[in-house]
């Protein structure tokens, strides 16, 4: 393994069992804000209290959220109002955001946000960045800021920022509560684009147990932080070259004790292995963005495939950065690495058979399918479609095939796994090519798996954590998005250079996904940058994009779909639901609604056909018959969709 570095970090929790001044504080109240899950702060407490200190330990990660779940007894609870802080640097939403998904976790009790009339409800205290064995406590005093006692002038000074919740709180007894929640935020540079984030850190205060007049604070640099700065600083200072792609394969790989706390249902509601995923692989993307000197948001970039390896461990936190340079031969490495097992070595085939073993779905039976389908058993559904096939191979050399058949009607372009975390399209594009391969007339091509070195890595992802949404593995071997790939060699893009060269479809059905619950970045800033519309889930939505040629048709036909799409089975329930969720954190604004269906019109004179649907399900991490709605939306709205597009073009 190409081993570039490798490093330990201490736990907070045990850093601060060692802490001298442990026994000064016996008597006082201790609070702490972690980012390890509930049990070890019991743990913590528990210990904390046996050496005489009254401890409370809280969780840095969405603070709001976890209170209500651990602390709070909701049983009578009748309302709530949430006054929620706001700050200059941030999201004017981001701590409203904070709170989400509180309505599920309080079904019966009324709830009331009211945002903070102030810009930052708190004042700042100047702290040293620094491990906790390292800093020198602060004491609270009346000024706006307090100068950081430590001797050492080589520690980067931050500022905390005391944010807080208020909450008022009603009681079916008619009690009337009000408490404040401090939520520990630190403003700081991030190393990937060089700007400032309001970010949630670890935090300690002291207080007297009688008079509760508060005696210290201190921000603490957690481990969970500290993993984050370790990796990306080993990757902004490399000596990167010039030209792309800079690598074949960058693996960060972090084992910690983090939290992932889930609902009564199962479902997942916080997760921090998952933040620091979003959070490593997007904020490298971001800083070759910035290495390459292309603009923000431009998916041409080829850096090469970014993988972080996100692992539950205990005691010591480990990290790593393994390089495999351009031209690295990766199917017999492409097996993330297993609990105490390295160097896997395995043919690809039985490399993807272990991987999605628990995915497999019979070939004949694909509405059942309530999981994604493993790669084998694409290319066997693929394989029993009659036509003329076609292939094309990806950058790490797995195959990838269409079928094309010849007919008479309008012809269509069908597609798949674009970005391979989002799994109902490719069981949508599957299902909706054998229905097209039912009507006698059909003229089309598909190509249900466009991105097997993503889907590859995302069945591996899926064995580790299996309701995480898996961002790494959304884009193509080389790192890019295979739709913006600008040059050849074209890889996975000359599979769809090759269905609309056969066809001279002027309608193309891109089937696609989002996450399916909350999506964060804690470290950067927690609101994903240039994602924010995509953080929350709004139901089933469409992206029309069209040549201005084919605008007024294209607005006939969506009005069309979209009507037709609403009185599916399910649909207008559930995007009812999913929008007045999403509402009532984010606001309307971005899309429109067209019969219930969240849409997003423009003009697209640079795509090479008329006509472009990007269909949306939220299905980044669903399974069981929330995979089986999903996946039969996608097929009946491409069923829909070339339906109306014929009777467009007066064909049926």
């Amino acid at each position: 393994m190409p081993r570039v570095f490798e490093c330990e970090i201490a736990l907070t929790s045990r850093q601060l069992l060692s802490d001298p001044r442990l026994p000064s504080w016996a008597g006082h109240t201790l609070e702490l804000w972690l980012f390890e899950g509930v049990q070890a702060r019991q743990a913590l407490a528990k210990q904390l209290q046996q050496r005489g200190i009254r401890a409370l330990v809280r969780s840095a990660y969405k603070p709001l959220l976890h209170v209500f779940l651990e602390e709070l007894d909701s049983a009578t609870l009748v309302s709530v109002v949430i006054e929620y802080p706001c700050h200059e640097a941030a999201d004017p939403r981001r701590f409203l955001l904070e709170g989400y998904p509180l309505e599920t976790v309080l079904p019966h009790v009324e709830v009331v946000w009211v945002a903070a009339q102030s810009a930052a409800a708190a004042q700042p205290l100047i702290l040293a960045s620094t491990p906790i064995e390292n800093l020198t406590a602060t004491s609270t005093s009346s000024s706006s800021s307090n100068s950081n006692s430590n001797s050492n002038s080589t520690q980067t000074q931050l500022q905390t920022e005391q944010l807080a919740y208020q909450l008022t709180l009603t009681y079916r007894s008619g009690l009337v509560q009000s408490l404040q929640l401090v939520a520990p935020n630190v403003l700081k540079t991030d190393l990937a684009l060089g700007q400032q984030s309001l970010c949630p850190t670890g935090y300690l205060k002291v207080s007297d147990s009688r008079s509760g007049q508060l005696l210290l604070t201190q921000r603490l640099e957690t481990e969970f932080e500290q993993a984050y700065l370790t990796l990306m600083r080993s990757v902004t200072e490399h000596p990167w070259g010039t030209t792309e792609p800079y690598f074949e394969r960058l693996l960060l790989s972090v084992a910690l004790p983090g939290a992932e706390t889930l609902d009564e249902q199962g479902r997942l509601l916080a997760s921090t292995y998952e933040a620091l995923h979003e959070d490593l692989y997007f904020s490298v993307l971001e800083f070759f963005q910035r290495h390459s000197k292309r603009p923000s948001g431009n998916r041409g970039l080829q850096p090469g495939q970014i993988v972080p390896d996100i692992r539950v461990g205990s005691g010591v936190v480990k990290v790593s950065v393994e390089l495999y340079a351009v031209g690295a031969a990766l199917l017999g490495l492409q097996q993330l690495e297993q609990p105490n097992a390295r160097a896997l070595t395995q043919e690809i085939k039985q490399e993807n058979r272990q991987a999605s073993s628990q995915a497999s779905t019979p070939e004949t039976n694909l509405q059942a399918s309530r999981e994604p389908l493993s790669p084998e058993s694409v290319r066997d559904v693929l394989a029993l479609l009659a036509g003329q096939s076609f292939e094309a191979h990806s950058r790490q050399g797995r195959p990838l095939s269409g079928v094309y058949r010849r007919g008479t009607l309008p012809a269509i372009v069908l597609t798949g796994g674009q970005h391979a975390n989002e799994a109902s399209g490719v069981v949508g594009a599957l299902r909706g090519a054998q229905w097209l391969a039912e009507q006698p007339l059909a003229h089309f091509a598909v190509v249900p798996l466009e991105n097997p070195d993503g889907y590859a890595l995302f069945a591996q992802y899926r064995a580790i954590h299996p309701q995480h949404m898996h961002h790494a593995a959304r884009y193509t071997g080389l790192g890019d998005d295979l739709e913006y790939r600008e040059q050849a060699p074209w890889y996975e893009t000359e599979a769809r250079q090759q269905a609309v060269a056969l066809t001279q479809a002027q309608l193309h059905l891109s089937l696609h996904g989002y996450p399916a619950h909350e999506w964060t970045r804690p470290l950067t800033g927690y609101v994903p940058r240039g994602f924010a519309l995509w953080s929350l889930p709004k139901g089933f939505f469409l992206i029309v994009r069209y040549q201005a040629a084919y605008k007024d048709l294209a607005l006939r036909w969506i009005d069309a779909l979209t009507e037709s799409v609403s009185r599916l089975p399910g649909v207008a329930q559930f995007n009812r639901a999913q929008l007045q969720r999403y509402e009532s954190y984010l606001g309307s604004g971005g899309f429109e609604l067209k019969h219930g269906i969240a849409c997003m019109l423009s003009q697209n004179d640079q795509q090479n056909i008329g006509v472009k649907l990007v269909t949306e399900f939220p299905d980044e991490t669903i399974a069981g018959e929330e995979f089986v709605f999903a996946q039969q939306v996608q097929t009946d709205t491409v069923r829909l969709a070339c339906m109306h597009w014929w009777r467009l073009h007066g064909a049926v």
